[in-house]
């Protein structure tokens, strides 16, 4: 190997010979280079791009510091040359000697080295040139390792020699972009939406600033361009991570929700407002995802197929008080389902251990939940996991569904992958979910990231709070199938069968005591199925109770279950036993109402549908049913009766709202008074009498019968019955319309509907 020094003339020479094509086999002969790239952590406005723009400025100059490892710039010729030779021009390589080695490569993947580790001259300015014996290469890559006064590799221009096939240069260089000096090259001075693509994520937080008793969401436009709340998340300044934090006090997604969130859900359409973030009825569409082994017509209608969600972050705070088993639980990953979730991916660290562990939950459509230990445990006493992972370490994980072939069935397979600092990788054994009841027509998928608190009895919920910081972020499918003809006949049999009305058979539909304190079908079978129909969130769950919150405002909330059609001489009865609060409303007249309804075969209906005086909603006109409403503390004592109702072909879009849209069948019964904090027993009933209906109601104190009442409807055909709603106007039960407080409504305790035959 030879050094020799090149006058800047032939650095000007090369410059020119960029508008040209190389054509001599000379070794002399300056190679085009096409593009200059490096990581992106260079120094502002010193870009790999100045190292071959002919410019011998020393501001235009390729700086980047190596930070404790050397760094790289990689050169593209274009094409597989002969390359003999390359000179370098170092910035102040008059006055000091720079570390730096030489590899070329024909594929930009494996290298070969050709000139090794060694420092340059320190005597020049101008070029100066590196021979080694020819090879055949496109890339080059020099390597640098700072220089005799400090970190930093500054090279300011850089010739290649050889020959070759002709290559043009493009007009414009190729740009590197620049990244941060934060961790992982995120920008420290820019919002998440800048250091991440958010396009595909809306974000949920604790904050209620629009006043409407639910968590807020910033969807994907407004969080891509850099929205951003100190409070619960922002960028992180000494790191440039995407900082998520959530305090058990805030508002939450609805009243079924327990606990509060910062955290993001996955759009699949991308800021596309034009697809709906989901259908109502759980159908997929081209916002969310389904697994591969659901049916092909399923997965032609969804986004994207299987999935794969990657993340680097650190957990730096969990919750340090409240009950035992909440204390530093923390969800960072899920698969959200329609209802329930493949996966809950928790971080828990206790607060007298060094170390934290890593667990998640199964909770299928089908089934009980169940819980997998991936390190250390998820006790609540569990000892220091010695493989556990600290606050603020750096790790990764990866959750993935895949479909496994077993002969012609597809088998849904849920993979944990855990990735320490160190490189090491914890991975969990492939969890089956062939059973879980995700393999159906109305089942789709969405990943979510963040900050899900799994702690809300913290005695200082302002002050105790989770935070995690997330460094990187990504979530990819398989593309979905074209859509066939066969396949959208499939797709709309399915959802016409989900419809389909049952010949009504003697015995229990429903019966739901509310045992288990949620809405996720775990002991209550029908917890899903609750839904609200005023502009308010109405429900409160609690062990043993169906909160109607409903003290301060007029709120409704109803049932749905297969549409039973009533042969003649058959019964279709609700029962529902309820508590009332502390405070009782006086003079309330029609203030308590129940009715029961044929559901059209709308799938809107399967889901939360507000309604208002101001903001009717459609979906609740024209549906055949019958209401029975209770008067409430009348002045006058003796006019308390029941009243009957026939829903009307109206357009009032309220439901049980507003007694307009309906036409009153009469009323009667014996005088009734509701107390204070006593148990009642209502109910109402449909009869097929072979020429109209027979609606009846009753109410019952102790089991005794306070009052009851019938009437025919004489030549309906109102027999097919999928609906049960209550619903309580303002201050008749209790006086404030809050979730979580006390006398804010009534408390079902157990509601049973049944078929009754003659």
């Amino acid at each position: 190997m030879k050094f020799t020094s090149i006058t800047a003339m032939v650095g000007i020479f090369f410059f020119a010979s960029h508008a040209s094509a190389n054509t001599a086999c000379d070794a002399d002969a300056p190679l085009t280079i096409i593009s200059a790239s490096d990581d992106g952590l260079f120094e502002e406005t010193h870009g790999p791009e100045n190292l071959i723009d002919g410019d011998f400025d020393p501001d235009s100059r390729w700086s980047s510091e190596s930070q404790g490892t050397p760094k790289s710039v990689v050169l593209d010729l274009g094409a597989q040359q002969t390359l003999k030779s390359v000179s370098i021009a170092w910035h102040k390589g008059d006055s000091r000697k720079s570390e730096f080695s030489i590899d070329t490569s024909t594929n930009n993947e494996t290298y070969t080295t050709v000139v090794p580790t060694r420092q340059s001259g320190g005597t020049s300015l101008e070029l100066e040139r590196y021979d080694f014996e020819q090879t055949t290469a496109q890339y080059i890559k020099v390597t640098a390792n700072g220089n005799e006064s400090n970190d930093w590799n500054s090279l300011v221009e850089l010739v290649a020699t050889g020959c070759g096939v002709p290559v043009e240069a493009p007009e414009k260089p190729l740009l590197t972009e620049r990244k941060g000096k934060g961790l992982f090259g995120l920008h420290t001075d820019q919002p998440p939406g800048k250091n991440f693509d958010l396009l595909g994520w809306y974000i949920t937080t604790p904050a209620d600033d629009d006043g409407d008793g639910k968590s807020d969401s910033v969807y994907e436009n407004e969080l891509a361009e850099g929205w951003t709340d100190p409070r619960y998340f922002y960028t992180d300044p000494a790191t440039g991570g995407m900082v998520f934090r959530v305090t058990p006090a805030g508002a939450k997604t609805s009243e079924n929700t327990k606990y509060t969130r910062t955290e993001l859900r996955g759009m699949l359409r991308r800021g596309d407002y034009n697809i709906e973030t989901r259908l109502d009825g759980g159908y997929p569409n081209k916002n969310n995802w389904v697994f591969s082994s659901a049916p092909l017509s399923a997965q032609a209608a969804s986004g994207g197929v299987d999935g794969v969600m990657k993340a680097t972050l650190a957990v730096n705070q969990v919750t340090r008080q409240g009950k035992a088993y909440q204390v530093g639980r923390v969800i960072i990953g899920q698969i959200h389902a329609k209802n329930d979730e493949p996966i809950r991916l928790y971080y828990r660290k206790l607060p007298k251990n060094k170390f934290g562990s890593i667990y998640f939950a199964h909770d299928p459509e089908i089934g009980k939940e169940q819980w997998v230990e991936v390190i250390g445990s998820r006790g609540d006493r569990a000892a220091n996991p010695d493989d556990g992972i600290a606050l603020d370490e750096v790790f990764g994980y990866e959750i993935a569904v895949k479909g496994k072939q077993e002969g012609d069935v597809v088998v849904p397979m849920l993979h944990l992958k855990i990735i320490r600092d160190d490189g090491s990788v914890v991975e969990a054994e492939p969890f089956d979910m062939r059973d879980s009841g995700f393999n159906v027509e109305n089942e789709f998928m969405f990943f979510k990231a963040g900050a899900y608190a799994g702690n809300n009895t913290s005695p200082e919920p302002d002050t105790d709070f989770d935070k995690v910081i997330f460094y990187k972020l990504e979530a990819t499918h398989n593309a979905a199938p074209e859509a066939t003809a066969d396949m959208k006949a499939k797709a709309a049999e399915s959802k016409t069968a989900a419809m389909v009305v049952q010949a009504a058979k003697a015995g229990v539909l429903v019966d739901d005591r509310f045992a288990d304190g949620g809405r996720d079908n775990g002991d209550d079978p029908m917890d899903t199925n609750w839904w609200t129909t005023t502009n308010s969130s109405a429900i409160e769950v609690a062990e043993g109770a169906l909160g109607l919150v409903s003290g301060g405002s007029g709120r409704g909330i109803r049932t749905t279950f297969d549409a039973q059609t009533l042969s003649a001489g058959q019964s279709i009865k609700a029962t529902f036993e309820f508590v009332t609060p502390v405070s009782v409303g006086s003079d309330r007249d029609s203030a308590f109402r129940v009715g029961l309804y044929d559901k059209l075969g709308r799938a809107e209906l399967e889901g939360d549908l507000s309604a208002s005086s101001k903001q009717p909603n459609t979906t609740y006109d024209g549906l055949p049913g019958y209401m029975i409403d209770f008067d409430v503390q009348l002045q006058n004592p003796a006019d308390a009766n029941i009243n009957i109702r026939k829903h009307k072909a109206d357009t009032q879009g309220r439901l049980l709202g507003t007694t307009k849209g309906y036409k009153s069948l009469g009323d009667g019964g014996e005088p009734y008074q509701f107390e204070a904090e006593q148990t009642y027993t209502g109910t109402i009933a449909l009869k097929n009498t072979g020429s109209g209906i027979e609606i009846s109601g009753s109410l019952s104190h102790d089991g005794a019968v306070l009052s009851e009442y019938s009437v025919v409807d004489d030549g309906s055909d109102t027999s097919t019955i999928g609906m049960l709603a209550f619903h309580v106007n303002s201050k008749t039960f209790g006086s404030s319309k809050k979730t979580n407080t006390p006398d804010n409504g009534i408390d079902f305790r157990h509601v049973k509907i049944e078929v009754l035959d003659e």
